[in-house]
């Protein structure tokens, strides 16, 4: 059999059937949406995502084990949940995580943005740039009068660093982004690793 229909009948095993079965180093995608990365399962809500698993990512712990994942990443999906989802989930991220297993987080800055948006003050674009990063949308959805789904929530770094150790993160770093044209006026990354045991 060719490598490509392997891969293709993991794919569907991994979209349609219960539990997954999985290599040594699990790599999580959560949110993907269009954006397939090869090496990690792909996991999105969306039916027409391009993903390996079709699931609510606040669900994952139905499909993983305990201490299996050694990466976690949601790039631009995290502001999609409420708070007390959020929190749930990063008590359950923290769970699946093997130690010194990782997750990874970039999305939009509410104090960014809004800072944004008060020095974009009557110039239309900068301004418009920095209310989608609090809502998500595309200014082709706006132009084409298109329905988009808004964010849930919006995180401001101290914050997201305060919940993630509050669900039991003792190291929480901030970065630079690296996804989504690299927005430093606007956006974060965050990577909270789980310490192994004896440090």
């Amino acid at each position: 059999m060719s490598a490509t229909f392997l891969r293709f009948v993991r794919r569907v095993t991994l979209k349609w059937r219960g539990p997954c079965v999985h290599p040594a180093d699990i790599r999580l995608h959560l949110g993907c949406g269009s954006e397939y990365w090869r090496g990690y399962v792909n996991i999105d809500n969306s039916p027409g995502a391009n993903c390996d698993v079709c699931l609510d990512f606040t669900r994952i712990e139905e499909r993983f084990q305990p201490g299996s994942v050694s990466e976690i990443v949601m790039i631009h999906s995290l502001s999609y949940l409420r708070l007390w989802q959020a929190r749930e989930m990063f008590g359950g991220i923290y769970r699946l995580l093997k130690p010194g297993g990782q997750l990874i987080v970039e999305l939009p800055d509410l104090a960014k943005c809004a800072r944004k948006a008060l020095a974009h003050d009557g110039a239309l674009d900068g301004y418009l740039e920095a209310v989608r990063g609090l809502y998500a949308f595309g200014l082709d959805q706006i132009c084409n009068r298109e329905m988009f789904t808004p964010y849930a929530f919006g995180w401001s770094a101290w914050h997201l660093q305060l919940e993630l150790k509050r669900a039991g993160f003792r190291r929480v770093d901030l970065s630079d982004p690296l996804t989504h044209g690299q927005r430093l006026d606007r956006d974060i990354r965050v990577t909270a690793t789980k310490e192994c045991p004896g440090y």
